[in-house]
């Protein structure tokens, strides 16, 4: 049994990230998504997914910590792209665990002071993994950051510009095709969510260009046991697309999602690349980048190869009952946080596709009508004792939708954050963890049987976990580890910073063995020595066709 006491300052800590998860829960919620689906039962995975969340992730931290921390996780996300981004990080690291107890405070299953160090380990963890993750804009959350995700490196968004293809017709009607297709095929294999789909940036170019990355992950065959066939031919387990543009307006919220103005923008791109990557790279490794035709053809091969998964999948997916896909929807979005167990070598299937039995006390109540319900009193009403508030409280976010001179009353004091009282300090008289050992749970879908896909092979379960307790990097230990874009700015010219550059220009096919001296006039002329259009010659160009 923990001896875990929490301190004041913790405590502190504890209530305002709790806010700063309601700020940024409600507006995304309202705004930015949509909770329907024709094929699945969406509110009630989605309510219940929060619930699972809440008794799994604790402990899935703590195997996982035991190898590798927070800190270690946030560089690798930010050197390559995998499940782990901008939304599943935020999913994993505090947003699905933090309404799981919202959920179960409600039902009048917990109090707000109930596993009160299982609430500051995610806490914690979350915090130190998104500020290694995003250290070079210093923000948690987009929310904050005005709905942008500025976390790559200079040093890698270098590469993406100077290596983009200018666009023409061809590899427009190209990149349109892979991307409504990659993007129809990953909302299906998570269950009609849009979480294997992630975005970062905007990144400035200059004048009105800017550059974002668009992710498609876990494509492949995966910890996901409805994958198993379906997707064994597909090449790529993530791909991500960056895409420049003219005169478009771009955010990114914490859900991942990259909203335009306009938002029809296809004829706004006029430059593309495509990278994969996965846990077992350090850097993003160029596809089909070898020429503009190259190019082409590799993403119309990849949109076949996709396209053809499509009726399969939609055909497992027909063959389950209710309560199947309502499990199958619970696991896609706590699927998540996978890449944690990946990672850190502690990866156990069995434990990633059953469900705690103390979500499946609730199944019964958690139709569509009462999902919809809960959902609603969350983040719209506000209502019932827990989702009502002191008589003085106004929401931030309701507020902003209040005018004075309309006739119309405040908004209804409420919030969806639930605040761990601070007279826990007195006594310390709380629970300390809500699975403090062996759990009960089980799965009622066809269990994985296949293996796990990654761009250097195929892995057993026994395989991955060895392979990933191996991995190295030199981006991972000092010196590289410690070179931020701040450091860069002061030391450019310093060995250590040249060598990193580098690196991460090995693979690139314009600015390989350039170093860490080059600013944007220097890729602009290596541009124009390749035969290749500068991306303002080629806004101009756009502009003048249109």
């Amino acid at each position: 049994m923990s001896e875990w006491r929490i301190s004041e300052a913790q405590l502190h800590l504890v209530n305002t990230a709790l806010a700063e998860h309601d700020d940024t829960i409600v507006p995304n919620l309202l705004t930015r998504t949509a909770q329907e689906s024709k094929l699945f039962p969406m509110l009630p995975y989605f309510m219940m997914s929060f619930m699972q969340a809440y008794y799994m992730y604790p402990g899935i931290l703590r195997k996982a910590s035991e190898h590798i921390s927070p800190e270690d996780i946030g560089h690798r996300m930010r050197n390559s792209s995998g499940q782990l981004g901008t939304l599943a990080a935020n999913m994993s690291g505090q947003l699905l665990y933090l309404q799981g107890r919202v959920e179960l405070i409600k039902l009048g299953v917990l109090r707000p002071e109930d596993n009160l160090e299982d609430l500051w380990y995610v806490i914690d963890w979350h915090e130190r993994l998104m500020s290694t993750y995003r250290r070079n804009e210093g923000h948690i959350w987009t929310n904050a950051a005005g709905d942008m995700s500025q976390v790559l490196d200079e040093r890698v968004l270098q590469v993406l510009e100077a290596d983009a293809f200018e666009i023409d017709d061809e590899l427009r009607s190209a990149v349109a095709r892979f991307s409504a297709v990659t993007s129809q095929y990953s909302f299906l294999v998570y269950c009609e969510s849009r979480v294997g789909m992630d975005a970062n940036g905007p990144y400035n170019l200059g004048d009105q260009r800017m550059l974002h990355v668009r992710n498609f992950t876990t494509l492949g065959e995966s910890g996901l046991p409805w994958m198993d066939g379906v997707a064994a031919d597909i090449p790529f387990q993530n791909l991500s697309l960056a895409l420049i543009t003219d005169d478009v307006r771009i955010e990114v919220t914490d859900f991942g999602s990259a909203y335009t103005v306009p938002e029809v923008y296809q004829e706004h791109i006029i430059g593309v690349g495509l990278y994969t990557s996965d846990i077992f790279t350090d850097r993003f490794v160029p596809v089909g980048m070898g020429s503009k035709q190259e190019l082409i053809a590799t993403l119309n091969q990849i949109a076949d190869v996709v396209k053809a998964a499509i009726a399969p999948l939609h055909r497992r997916f027909a063959q389950m009952n209710f309560d199947e896909m309502t499990e199958a929807g619970i696991l896609a979005y706590v699927y998540a946080m996978s890449d944690v167990s990946f990672m850190s070598g502690t990866w156990d299937q069995e434990e990633w596709e059953s469900i705690d039995d103390r979500v499946r006390r609730v199944w019964p109540i958690f139709n569509e009508e009462f999902g919809t319900s809960s959902f609603m009193s969350d983040y719209v009403t506000f209502d019932g004792l827990y989702g009502a508030a002191g008589e003085y409280l106004i929401h931030p976010y309701s507020y902003r939708s209040w005018k004075a001179g309309t006739d119309r009353p405040l908004p209804k004091p409420g919030r969806v954050a639930q605040f761990v009282p601070a007279y826990v300090l007195n006594d310390h008289e709380y629970s300390r963890r809500a699975s403090d050992g062996a759990t009960s749970s089980r799965s009622d879908i066809a269990r994985k049987s296949s293996t796990y896909q990654y761009l250097d092979g195929r892995y057993t379960q026994d395989e991955l976990n060895a392979k990933a307790r191996a991995y190295t990097s030199p981006l991972l230990v000092a010196p590289w580890r410690n070179l931020d874009d701040a450091t860069v700015k002061f030391g450019y010219e310093d060995p250590d910073v040249d060598a990193l550059y580098r690196y991460t220009q090995e693979q690139s096919r314009l600015l390989k063995d350039r170093g860490s001296a080059l600013v944007r006039a220097d890729i602009d002329r290596i541009r124009t020595e390749a035969g290749e259009s500068t991306w303002a010659e080629a806004a101009a160009k756009r502009r003048a066709a249109h």
